[in-house]
């Protein structure tokens, strides 16, 4: 990204955001309630919990960040600075499973990410993106 990025003018990047901000998520279809269920319950229970760091806050509980001073901040990214950490509510899951899964075995680095990925198994993972891409 970064090389299409930085060849970008001003007026280019505003646009680009004016559009992407523009569209709508779509959810993906869920074909199994019962995993999504189970991921669901994955996201908001463990310890610590994925939606301390990785949700809204429109669901139950506050998450960490926002009880941080962090909150939401513009563009799905919630913390500040250094610590901003992505809203997952819509993506897809076939991504999400990609990246627990890089997160996993190292290739992507993350303070406390890498520990949380490689203690889910690979129905967990299943489950938690299930559930994660089902949300609007």
């Amino acid at each position: 990204m970064t090389p299409n990025a930085t060849a970008l003018a001003y007026d280019d990047i505003t646009d680009v955001a004016t559009y992407f901000s523009q569209q709508i998520r779509k959810p993906d279809v869920v074909k199994a309630q019962s995993r999504a269920a189970w991921g669901e319950s994955l996201f908001y229970s463990r310890m610590p919990s994925c939606a301390m760091c990785h949700s809204s806050g429109g669901r139950r509980g506050m998450p960490m960040m926002g009880m941080m001073g962090g909150g939401m901040m513009g563009r799905g990214m919630i913390g500040s600075g250094a610590a901003n950490v992505p809203r997952l509510e819509g993506q897809h899951a076939a991504y999400i499973v990609d990246q627990l899964n890089r997160f996993a075995t190292g290739e992507r680095r993350g303070t406390v990410m890498n520990r949380m990925a490689a203690s889910l198994g690979e129905a967990d993972k299943q489950a938690v993106a299930d559930f994660l891409s089902s949300i609007p």
